[in-house]
């Protein structure tokens, strides 16, 4: 990135493949090889989006989420990385392929003067969360309405009532279930939207990852991800 911004960090907040293909049944709960190799694909995709940040890399999975559901989970994820000396963090998940480098190195940069910067997903929520140490509170960020499509909103509320400085990303998608990902799949010529549209095609296929050799066809490789830290 050309900068050192050693007391920021990404958090990558994400569930397993095998995890994410049972809560999210994309191509439906009896086609589970598909949707555990969708899942393995946006998954990598974000190890490698991850890895051009040029900033400490957190890959927080189930195995290492703490909480009750996913706000407690999620808000826990923060305050261990704050708690570590981190003073700024962004935050991603795995389900939004069409964040870039760019976009994610510019919300690293806005963050060092910002104190809240949010990525809108197209369904209400947010792909991409920034906050400063100063600006985090468990209680209050906990009490944000999560994994609904009024979270944007509220965000942009809670900044104005706390005065806070925060920029606003371009509007992009989340790829939550089957209409997200057919919408995608035909306005992207990718490996994503290749594999999207041949279970489309396919309905009663048995495409599994043994007939979709995707780690061989393009550059989803190693990454060279640092290891998931303990947060404990």
């Amino acid at each position: 990135m050309g900068h050192n911004y050693k007391d920021t960090a990404l958090l990558v907040f994400s569930l397993s493949s095998e995890r994410e293909s049972r809560r999210k049944s994309v191509f439906g709960p009896s086609r589970t090889s598909e949707n555990k190799v969708l899942f393995d694909i946006l998954i990598q995709q974000t190890r490698e989006l991850a890895d051009t940040s040029g900033i400490d890399v957190f890959w927080v999975d189930e195995s290492l989420q703490r909480g009750i559901d996913f706000a407690s989970r999620f808000s826990n994820a923060f305050q261990d990385l704050f708690d570590k000396g981190y003073n700024k963090i962004v935050s991603v998940g795995n389900d939004s392929p069409e964040l870039t480098p760019a976009i994610l190195q510019d919300a690293i940069r806005q963050l060092q003067t910002k104190k809240l910067v949010l990525g809108p997903s197209k369904d209400g929520g947010v792909y991409l969360l920034g906050i400063q140490k100063s600006a985090f509170d468990k209680h209050n960020f906990q009490n944000l309405p999560w994994e609904t499509s009024a979270l944007h909103y509220k965000l942009v509320q809670f900044a104005i009532k706390q005065n806070l400085q925060f920029s606003t990303l371009c509007e992009l998608v989340d790829l939550d279930n089957f209409n997200d990902v057919r919408q995608y799949s035909r306005l992207k010529f990718n490996i994503l939207s290749r594999y999207i549209q041949s279970l489309i095609r396919t309905k009663r296929s048995r495409f599994t990852s043994a007939h979709f050799n995707y780690k061989s066809s393009t550059h989803l490789l190693s990454c060279g991800l640092r290891a998931p830290p303990s947060l404990h």
